[in-house]
């Protein structure tokens, strides 16, 4: 039973990085284009999200390697 809680948890946090990953993702869209359409676009706007994007993708494979683990039979 409480492998299975775990397990649950770990799903959630799963699916609650992922989320945050796609907000990431559609915050720099939503950043860049309405930097474009105000003709104030530059290259590299949005590059300030990189590292957390690539922090949030790690906390990822992070949990769904444990995951992986504990469902192993």
């Amino acid at each position: 039973m409480a492998e299975t809680l775990e397990l649950d948890g770990l799903n959630e946090l799963r699916a609650a990085l992922i989320e945050e990953r796609q907000t990431l993702v559609a915050s720099v869209r939503k950043l860049r284009n309405t930097r474009r359409q105000k003709g104030t676009f530059v290259l590299g706007d949005g590059a300030a999200a990189g590292p957390r994007l690539v922090a949030v993708q790690h906390q990822i494979d992070v949990v769904e390697s444990i995951i992986a683990t504990l469902t192993k039979d």
